[in-house]
């Protein structure tokens, strides 16, 4: 049963109309925004990085699975920022593995009390489908094929980020290319890789001389699939710890914890669906691993 679930998921997700996880799923965001947008490269005085592993939908054979490593830091000069990701994301038959360089060019604004930031990934991705975890109704038929097909794919995202140490707000685009995915010759034509767009904002409120609170925002979504919203909250204690709560829009409640030590951080968050999925499933766990080299003055810099 869990594996005929599977099934009608994945071939919803690809069709164009329903394609709403052709990204990967993120909870903890928040801690790594240069995953959703490359204005964040750079926003920190340290080489910021991060392991970010994420298993969605446990209990359901070959859900989504998320594996990532990134790094950023800025330049000397305080202009400039760079980084890297390295991923793997896997759906059901459908993977991507690949690698992306990003780049961000920082202005202060505001009588330098704030900064804007402009930043732009280019990336190269493995796209392949695995026609060996379909079951077909006609082995015999001429038209299946009994094997992987792949191909390798371009892209790039652009992003703009504005932030200070008590607030930030970005937008971005991804999949800015939109290539056609073409695997198998001139039999299977997928649809082409569909533009997302991103909007993020938070703001962080001091409650004490050692706690403070931090409400933000991510709507999320394509001009061809209905836009998703995310509202979290987040207490952080002395900043060495911290516990937030969120609500998706397509009804998943999720948790997280974390803490850092020196200059290591650990995160971890567990996803709780609320819609007829719940009962195939026993939610979606991600976890997080960091570790910062100062570069410098911790003056722009914010460990959460």
């Amino acid at each position: 049963m869990k594996k005929i679930i599977l099934l009608l998921i994945t071939i919803s997700c690809l069709s164009l109309a329903g394609f709403s996880q052709q990204l990967p799923l993120y909870s903890q965001y928040m801690f790594n925004k240069l995953l959703l947008n490359p204005g964040v490269t750079g926003n920190t005085d340290a080489i910021e990085l991060r392991l970010t592993a994420r298993q969605q939908w446990v209990g359901i054979e070959k859900a989504p699975s998320t594996q990532i490593i990134s790094g950023h830091f800025r330049l000397n000069n305080g202009t400039m920022g760079v980084g890297g990701v390295i991923f793997a994301d896997r759906f059901g038959p459908e993977s991507r593995i690949g690698f992306q360089g990003n780049y961000s060019y920082i202005l202060p604004v505001f009588n330098e009390e704030a900064s804007l930031a402009f930043g732009i990934s280019f990336q190269v991705f493995q796209y392949q489908m695995d026609y060996t975890n379909f079951t077909f109704l006609d082995s015999d038929d001429p038209a299946l094929m009994h094997s992987k097909e792949n191909t390798w794919l371009p892209e790039s995202d652009f992003g703009l980020y504005l932030y200070n140490k008590k607030y930030f707000v970005g937008i971005s685009a991804n999949q800015m290319i939109e290539l056609p995915v073409k695997i198998g010759g001139d039999q299977v034509e997928l649809n082409s890789l569909v533009r997302h767009y991103n909007l993020i904002a938070g703001y962080r409120f001091p409650i004490s001389g050692d706690f403070d609170l931090e409400p933000s925002t991510l709507i999320k979504g394509t001009f061809l699939t209905p836009f998703q919203t995310d509202i979290n909250l987040k207490g952080i204690y002395r900043d060495d710890y911290w516990m937030g709560f969120s609500y998706r829009s397509s009804g998943d409640i999720i948790t997280m914890i974390g803490l850092t030590y020196k200059d290591f951080a650990f995160g971890f968050a567990y996803d709780f669906a609320t819609s007829r999925l719940m009962q195939y499933q026993d939610g979606s766990f991600e976890l997080m691993l960091g570790y910062d080299i100062p570069l410098g003055d911790d003056t722009g810099r914010s460990r959460f």
